[in-house]
């Protein structure tokens, strides 16, 4: 296995990793939705 501690640090770490691009992403398909929006007025 190799050490729990490290692999716990590393599962910690990409779950970090994945939540902040998450976020990111949905920050900009918001700001592109209301761009589109208003575009379109």
């Amino acid at each position: 296995m190799g050490n729990a501690g490290g692999s716990m640090f590393w599962m910690f770490g990409i779950v970090i990793v994945v939540y902040i691009v998450g976020m990111s992403l949905y920050q900009l398909y918001l700001w592109v939705k209301k761009k589109l929006s208003k575009r379109g007025e």
